[in-house]
């Protein structure tokens, strides 16, 4: 009997329960359960002829039942099959998938079942996995036991998935240092992940330094937490013209899409955010240290932007975290979270508790850049824009502003100019600096975070937050500068500039 014949029918035998099981069903076949059927077995098909292995079958059956049904399920089964070989490897798994639509772009979720184009996995250990200031596992154990973990991430991957490899680091040392041993970290596992099977072609990997921790650094276990990595599978793409069910590779740039959600979560800011603890009794916010990251420099005692604010100690602490709204999909970790919400402890902040993060690249295995095709739409209102408001006496401008409205990079690189007791009629601003920009997903807004370039600079640092919606007044302004030898802060809002 000829054996690519034998295949197909235990492809199909394999996954048609499996896929059953998750689509909807009236007692009769559907359109849905056909569309599931036809789907599982383009997919089990597709896998077993080319592997022979019954068990990669059944999860190409539920790549290819996602197509026609829905991607939750395949999602579900390889999300239940790879806590189980974590487990089974001395590891504990979290999970987040990762959505995308042309109104919100990409979001991270807990839990999606719809526009999903990738899903994440984090291991955890009782033991941290990387020592500090390593980039490799020098420990046999804890390499065996990841190699196992790899072996099995490889073997139930689906035809046509891309793996997107991020490394993370403490804090300790400078943020130059961490970035560049955060992608020495993944440039490891991604290694890993070739010498288990998978196609180096279809692997990229990024470093990201400090940026993104998920516990606080001013402890050794929080340190070890964050000295991690993650493996993110864009998978591949469903193609559905012409009735006929089909997967094509996932394309290059859902996997620049993915890395870019990445870097501009929310997350990233509110998780270095000192928190207040309330009192239990009073409900009040019981005094806690926080460090500024922004320092003070050497600057004449004459120097001043007059901008009328207040001791950065007693600036309202709330301010520009609220104006961010309530997040909807990315809530795995913030303070919108159930978590949170119910607890004793509140996020507080600005960009002078935090210092600017060093920029990374995502790369081919070969360690190539990979770059945005191209610019995509800017977001309504924030296309090159100039913005305006009154901090005290002084007049302060802003811009240009650009932002693209997919992938939230910024396109321009502006100034903010200060104006001395302003009264409309200025010719040249009093002092102007260049900054450094970052952005920020929030809920129907975006962050512009910006830091002097010079440490003489009397403007420390400030963050903007802006509707998309293409909302002329910004959501929140704030500026930290410096006042003689005190930090200061000052809120006020800003408007766009016309004509």
């Amino acid at each position: 009997m000829n054996k690519k014949y034998i295949n197909r029918s235990v492809a199909v035998a394999l996954a048609t329960p499996l896929i059953l099981t998750g689509c909807s069903s009236t007692g009769s076949l559907s359109n849905t359960t056909l569309g599931c059927l036809g789907g599982a077995t383009i997919g089990s098909v597709a896998v077993l002829i080319d592997s022979g292995d019954p068990r990669k079958a059944i999860l190409g059956g539920l790549i290819g039942g996602a197509i026609g049904c829905a991607v939750g399920n395949y999602l579900d089964q390889r999300e239940e099959e790879l806590a189980k070989l974590a487990e089974k490897n001395a590891f504990k798994p979290e999970f987040e998938r990762i959505t995308s639509t042309a109104e919100a772009g990409a979001s991270f979720s807990k839990d999606a079942y719809e526009n999903v184009i990738a899903s994440q996995i984090s291991l955890n250990s009782e033991q941290p996995l990387f020592a500090s200031n390593q980039a490799s596992l020098d420990d046999a154990a804890k390499l065996k036991n990841l190699r196992g973990f790899l072996k099995g991430y490889v073997e139930t991957m689906a035809k046509g998935s891309k793996i997107y490899v991020v490394g993370h680091t403490d804090s300790s040392g400078s943020s130059k240092y961490n970035q560049t041993l955060s992608e020495r970290r993944a440039k490891y596992i991604a290694q890993l992940l070739v010498e288990a099977g998978a196609d180096r072609n279809a692997i990229y990997y990024e470093g990201v330094g400090e940026s993104q921790p998920i516990a606080r650094n001013n402890t050794e276990v929080g340190k070890a937490k964050n000295r991690r990595f993650e493996l993110i599978d864009v998978m591949a793409k469903q193609d559905k013209g012409r009735g006929k069910q089909k997967l094509h590779s996932a394309p290059i740039k859902n996997v620049v899409q993915v890395a870019a959600a990445k870097k501009k979560r929310i997350e990233n800011v509110t998780n270095t955010l000192p928190q207040v603890k309330k009192d239990k009794y009073s409900e009040k916010e019981a005094k806690v240290e926080m460090i500024p990251q922004v320092k003070n420099s050497r600057v004449s005692r004459k120097s001043s932007l007059d901008l009328g604010g207040v001791p950065l100690s007693s600036f309202d602490k709330h301010y520009v975290i609220a104006a961010l709204g309530e997040k909807q999909n990315d809530s795995s970790w913030s303070f919108f979270s159930q978590a949170h919400a119910s607890s004793d402890i509140s996020l507080v902040g600005s960009c002078a508790y935090a210092g600017p993060v060093v920029q990374s690249k995502l790369k081919t295995f070969n360690g190539r850049p990979v770059h945005s095709a191209k610019v995509s739409e800017s977001i309504p209102n924030l296309y090159g824009t100039a913005w305006f408001g009154m901090a005290g006496k002084t007049g302060v401008t802003l811009g240009p502003v650009g932002i693209e409205k997919e992938s939230l990079n910024p396109t321009h690189m502006p100034k903010i100019s200060f104006y001395n007791n302003y009264k409309g009629n200025a010719i040249s601003s009093d002092y102007s600096y260049t900054v450094s920009v970052e952005t920020y997903k929030g809920d129907g807004t975006v962050l512009l975070r910006m830091y002097g370039k010079n440490d003489n600079d009397l403007m420390k640092c400030s963050d903007v937050v802006f509707s998309t919606n293409g909302e002329q007044l910004t959501k929140a302004s704030a500026i930290i500068y410096q006042e003689q030898n005190e930090l200061m802060a000052k809120a006020f809002n800003m408007t766009l500039v016309k004509g």
